[in-house]
C-alpha cells in the first residue's frame, strides 16, 4: 500500500488549519501510522509490530550476589577513590571481597606491621595465612573454612598500620580489586516481558551491559540474549540514548531506513526493571545477529556477519560476529577483491553496490556522520542474491543517536562531497563516482526526499512522538527526592550529557540547540564541545539546502515551508557544562604511591597507573634516582633502565645482570615482565589466566604480569 505526496500534503494542510486542530491531529496521526507501518516490503519482527505506540515493561531478575556486584561496583569505584574517599561498608563486604585475601595482600605489601602483634591477634592471623620462609612472603591458607570478619579485619588495620579502613580499601592499594560494572554480564538471568497486561516469562536469559562509548555514562545500555524466540526475536538491545536530548533520533532513523527499503533493524521503546529497580526508558531494538539474518534473508546460522571498527584497512576493518571464526577465507577473498577492483562493474560481482550508494545518500540527508564506511556502527553480511545467483556482501548500518544534526559541529548547508566523502579513505567513492555531480546520487536524494525526508512528513511525525513520549521522558529524566534519576550510577567522571532534562527533550524536538561541554581539568582549556541542533531545524534546513543546491523540484513542500511551523522559527540555545572533581578537576585520583611509574602524558599532565586505574601526578612526574634503591650499586654498577635489556644470570654473584651502553647493570622487575612499567607486579609463577598483547596472571587477589622467563 502506498501513499502519494499529494494526498499527504492535503492532510498536512488540514493539520495546519488552526480551526481544525483536534480533527486534523487524528487524521494526521492515522495517515502517519499508515505511512510508517503498512507496507508489504517492510518486514519487521512481530515484537515491533506489537510495540508501536505501546511500551512494554521488561523485568530482568538476576541472582542477588550478582546484582550486588553490578550495583555496588559503581558506588564503590567512587567511594574507594582517594579523592572521593568515603566509608561504605558495602565496599568491604561486597561479593567480590575476600577479607582473607585482603589480609594476605596487606601483609605482603607491608601495609600492616605485625612484628609486635598480640597473641590474640596473632591467632586470628594464623587462621588466615602462613609465612613461607623460602619465598619470603605470606600465603593464604587453602581449603580454609575460616572467614575473617570485617570487625576483626578492621581491628588489625587500626592496631598494626597507619591506615583507616576506608584508606586501606582505596583502590591504589589493591587489596580488594573492584570488578568493572561497565562490562558486567551474567547468563543467570530471567525475564518477564509484559505487554498489554500479558506477561511472557523467559526463564533463562543472558543479561549484559551493552554499547561502546555509552559505557562511560551514568545511564548504561543493555543486551538481552534469549534462549528462545520472543515474537520473532532472540536479541533485545536496550539503548540508553544518552547523547540525544530528543530521545527520538535513533527511532526516526530506523523507521526511515525501513521506509526507503534499506535493510535495517527495527526500533521502539521499553521500560526496564532490574531486580524490581526501575532503570528508566530505553530504545528497544534488535541486532544484526544470525536471528535477524534468518528472519530477513532466510539463512540459518550465518557465519558471514562482520562487525566493523576503526583500523587500517582502506575498505572494511571488521571481525566476525562468531568469536570462534578468526580466519575466514571468504572474508579474506572479499577484502582482496575490494583492493583489486578497478571499476563499478568489478565491484558489482561481489558487492551490493546499489544498497551501498543508497546508504550513502541516506547518510547525507539524515546527517549520519558517525558511520564512516567500514568503521564503527557498520556491519557487513554476505547473502545470496536470488536475482543474479551471486554471493554479495552488503553493508548495514546501526546506532543513529548522533544523526540529524547531533554530531560535533553540525552544519545543514554542506554538500555530499563535503560531508560524506571520506577524504582519508575515498576509494569506494571514487570507484563509484559518488560526488556532487553524480546524477545517480542526486536522483536517489530526490527519491528519498519525496518519499520520507521532507517537512510534510517529518514535522508531524516528530510532534506525534514528542506528545506520545512526553510522560515517559518526564519519568526517566526527573530526579527523585535524593536528586537521583532512574537507572543512573554514581561516577567519578561525569558527562554533560548526563544532565539532559525533560525540558531539553521538548526543546530539542523543536528548534532549540543543546550543547554539551566537557572540561577535562580545572586549569586550562582542555575540553570538548558537542552540538545537537533542534531536530526540526535540521530537517527543514537540510531539506531546503539540498533542494536549492542540487536544483530539485521541491514544490510539494511549499505549503509547510511557508507556514510559521517551518519558516518563522526562533533558534534558541541551551549549554550544559560539566566540570569534575578529583585530582586537578580531572575526575581521576592523584597518584599516591611512591613507586608509581609514568604511563602517558596529555594536556592535563603526566599519568600513572595505581591499582590498575589511571592517576594523575599532581605536580608532574619526577622519576626517582635509580641509584637510591638499586641493589647493584653495592657491586659498583647501576640498575638497568631499559625494559628490553637481555637478562644474564651470574653464578658467581647468584644475581641477574644486563648490559646497557656497553656496561653491566643490575636487573629489576622492569626487565622481568612486560607490564611492570605499567604499575603491575611481576608474577611469581607462570599460570596464565588471560592474554591480550601480553600474558597475565592473578596472584594474591590482583593482576600480575607473567615473566618473560615463563616462555623459555
Amino acid at each position: 500500500m502506498k501513499f502519494s505526496i499529494k494526498i499527504f500534503s492535503l492532510t498536512v494542510l488540514a493539520f495546519l488549519n488552526a480551526n481544525k486542530v483536534v480533527a486534523a491531529d487524528d487524521e494526521t496521526s492515522s495517515t502517519l501510522d499508515n505511512l510508517f507501518r503498512v507496507h508489504d516490503y517492510i518486514k519487521r519482527p512481530k515484537l515491533f509490530e506489537l510495540t508501536d505506540f505501546n511500551i512494554p515493561n521488561i523485568k530482568i531478575t538476576i541472582p542477588e550476589d550478582e546484582f550486588k556486584t553490578f550495583y555496588y561496583s559503581f558506588e564503590c569505584e567512587k567511594d574507594t577513590n582517594p579523592n572521593y574517599l568515603k566509608r561504605n561498608e558495602k565496599c568491604y563486604t561486597a561479593p567480590w571481597v575476600n577479607l582473607n585475601t585482603a589480609l594476605t595482600t596487606a601483609l605482603n605489601k607491608s601495609y600492616l606491621d605485625i612484628s609486635k602483634i598480640s597473641r590474640k591477634d596473632q591467632n586470628v592471623v594464623n587462621k588466615v595465612v602462613k609465612y613461607n620462609n623460602e619465598k619470603k612472603r605470606y600465603e593464604e591458607l587453602t581449603n580454609n573454612s575460616y572467614k575473617l570478619s570485617l570487625n576483626d579485619f578492621e581491628k588489625l588495620v587500626v592496631n598494626y598500620s597507619n591506615f583507616t579502613l576506608p584508606e586501606i580499601f582505596a583502590h591504589p592499594y589493591g587489596i580488594a580489586p573492584i570488578p568493572s560494572g561497565m562490562y558486567f554480564e551474567t547468563e543467570n538471568g530471567s525475564m518477564d516481558f509484559e505487554l498489554n497486561k500479558k506477561v511472557t516469562t523467559i526463564p533463562k536469559v543472558k543479561f549484559s551491559v551493552g554499547g561502546r562509548s555509552t559505557r562511560f555514562f551514568s545511564k548504561l545500555s543493555y543486551n538481552i540474549n534469549l534462549n528462545t524466540t520472543l515474537y520473532d526475536t532472540k536479541q533485545l538491545r536496550l539503548r540508553a540514548v544518552v547523547v540525544d536530548p530528543s530521545f527520538f533520533r535513533d527511532k526516526l532513523a530506523y523507521d526511515l531506513h525501513n521506509l526507503i527499503e534499506l535493510p535495517s533493524l527495527s526500533a521502539n521503546y521499553a521500560k526496564l526493571y532490574l531486580n524490581d529497580n526501575f532503570m528508566g526508558l530505553y530504545l528497544l531494538r534488535d541486532g544484526y545477529k544470525s536471528q535477524w539474518v534468518e528472519f530477513n534473508y532466510g539463512e540459518k546460522s550465518s557465519k558471514h556477519i562482520y562487525k566493523c571498527t576503526t583500523g587500517s584497512n582502506p575498505f572494511f576493518d571488521c571481525y566476525n560476529d562468531d568469536d570462534s571464526i578468526t580466519d575466514d577465507p571468504d572474508w579474506n577473498e572479499f577484502l582482496d577483491k575490494l583492493s583489486k577492483a578497478k571499476s563499478r562493474k568489478d565491484l558489482e560481482e561481489f558487492f551490493d553496490v546499489k544498497t551501498y550508494i543508497k546508504y550513502q545518500a541516506a547518510r547525507y540527508l539524515f546527517g549520519s556522520l558517525d558511520h564512516p564506511s567500514g568503521e564503527n556502527n557498520n556491519v557487513v553480511y554476505r547473502y545470496r542474491d536470488p536475482k543474479t545467483n551471486k554471493d554479495l556482501w552488503i553493508p548495514l548500518l546501526y546506532d543513529f543517536d548522533m544523526n540529524f544534526g547531533n554530531f560535533q559541529t553540525p552544519k545543514t548547508n554542506r554538500t555530499f562531497s563535503e560531508e560524506i566523502v571520506d577524504k582519508q579513505n575515498p576509494n569506494l567513492y571514487q570507484l563509484l563516482n559518488l560526488n556532487d555531480e553524480s546524477e545517480e546520487l542526486i536522483s536517489i536524494l530526490d527519491e528519498i526526499m519525496r518519499k520520507v525526508f521532507n517537512p510534510n512528513i517529518l514535522i508531524p511525525r516528530i510532534d506525534q512522538y514528542r506528545n506520545y513520549l512526553d510522560r515517559y521522558i518526564k519519568e526517566d529524566r526527573t530526579p527523585d527526592s535524593n536528586g537521583n534519576k532512574p537507572g543512573r550510577f554514581p561516577l567519578t567522571i561525569n558527562r554533560p550529557e548526563d544532565q539532559f532534562s525533560y525540558e531539553d527533550f521538548k526543546a530539542n524536538c523543536e528548534y532549540t540547540t543543546i550543547k554539551a561541554k566537557q572540561y577535562f581539568n580545572d586549569f586550562n582549556d582542555f575540553s570538548t564541545l558537542s552540538t545537537a541542533l533542534g531536530l526540526k531545524q535540521w530537517i527543514v534546513e537540510r531539506f531546503k539546502f539540498v533542494c536549492d543546491h542540487y536544483k530539485l523540484d521541491c514544490s510539494y513542500a511549499n505549503a509547510i515551508l511557508s507556514s510559521p511551523l517551518a519558516s518563522n522559527y526562533e533558534i534558541k540555545e541551551v549549554l550544559h557544562e560539566q566540570k569534575n572533581e578529583g585530582c586537578k578537576g580531572t575526575g581521576y585520583s592523584c597518584c599516591i604511591l611512591e613507586d608509581t611509574k609514568l604511563d602517558t602524558t596529555d594536556k592535563s599532565g603526566d599519568w600513572g597507573l595505581e591499582g590498575g586505574k589511571y592517576c594523575l601526578f599532581e605536580n608532574g612526574y619526577k622519576p626517582k634516582e635509580v641509584e637510591e634503591e638499586c641493589w647493584s650499586i653495592s657491586y659498583g654498577y647501576p640498575c638497568c633502565t631499559q625494559p628490553n635489556t637481555e637478562i644474564h644470570f651470574s653464578k658467581s654473584t647468584q644475581k641477574e645482570w644486563g648490559i646497557e651502553n656497553g656496561n653491566w647493570c643490575g636487573i629489576t622487575d622492569l626487565q622481568r615482565c612486560p607490564n611492570y612499567v605499567n604499575g603491575y607486579p611481576c608474577c611469581e609463577g607462570c599460570n596464565v589466566v588471560y592474554t591480550d598483547s601480553t600474558d597475565w596472571g592473578v596472584e594474591h587477589g590482583q593482576w600480575c604480569s607473567i615473566n618473560y622467563s615463563c616462555k623459555k
